[in-house]
């Protein structure tokens, strides 16, 4: 009977985890292809990188300084700056965690200008989804049990479920921005989903 239960309230698999090898082999050789072209000064293949990111860079900016106009600036200069320096990229294959690493750095600009003392580490481990993201009026029982049994996760943990599935960011993203390899996200993850699949099955 738990286990219903559990699977009534959120059904984690393989499929929900991540994108399947050979989608996200196909995402990742058409963003190498259009940054290699942006790189050489192809406005239009830049355009193209906009519109695939602009989305994600505004939601990771935004729920960091919670400031719609704000957060627009500071995505704009992001797009400006990866513009300008794109010539200057290691590696095609690096761009999704580079513009998000820059996005970063203007979230830390934004709150020095202020001059206020905003430990940023402090601030991504901080679940606001709840009252930002989501109508809590509107959750449905399932997902407010979700929410709940996500706050109940490590720091760590959270941030990195944070990224995958609230910020739809991948692996490769995610390792940029919290500077630990790949592999050791995977594990970050696997372990959290797996609390939340022991904690689900108790309910």
């Amino acid at each position: 009977m738990k286990q219903n239960r559990a699977s009534s309230v959120l059904t984690i698999d393989s499929n929900f985890v991540a994108l399947t090898s050979s989608a996200e082999n196909e995402s990742k050789n058409l963003i190498a292809d259009l940054v290699q072209k942006a790189s050489k000064g192809d406005s239009v293949a830049f355009g193209q990188i906009y519109d695939m990111y602009f989305d994600k860079v505004y939601r990771f900016v935004y729920f960091r300084v919670n400031h719609r106009e704000a957060a627009e600036d500071i995505v704009s200069d992001t797009f400006i700056r990866a513009w300008d320096k794109l010539s200057g990229i290691s590696s095609p294959n690096a761009f999704s965690g580079w513009i998000f690493q820059i996005a970063r750095n203007l979230v830390i600009d934004y709150y020095r200008s202020r001059k206020e003392n905003v430990d940023l580490a402090i601030l991504e481990n901080i679940l606001v989804y709840e009252d930002n993201i989501v109508d809590r009026a509107n959750l449905s029982f399932q997902q407010k049990a979700l929410l709940e049994l996500v706050s109940r996760l490590t720091p760590q943990q959270q941030q990195v479920l944070k990224f995958k599935f609230f910020e739809d960011l991948n692996n490769p993203e995610i390792a940029v921005i919290l500077n630990k390899t790949e592999g050791a996200i995977r594990v970050i993850q696997h372990r959290a989903i797996a609390e939340l699949k022991r904690s689900l099955n108790e309910r």
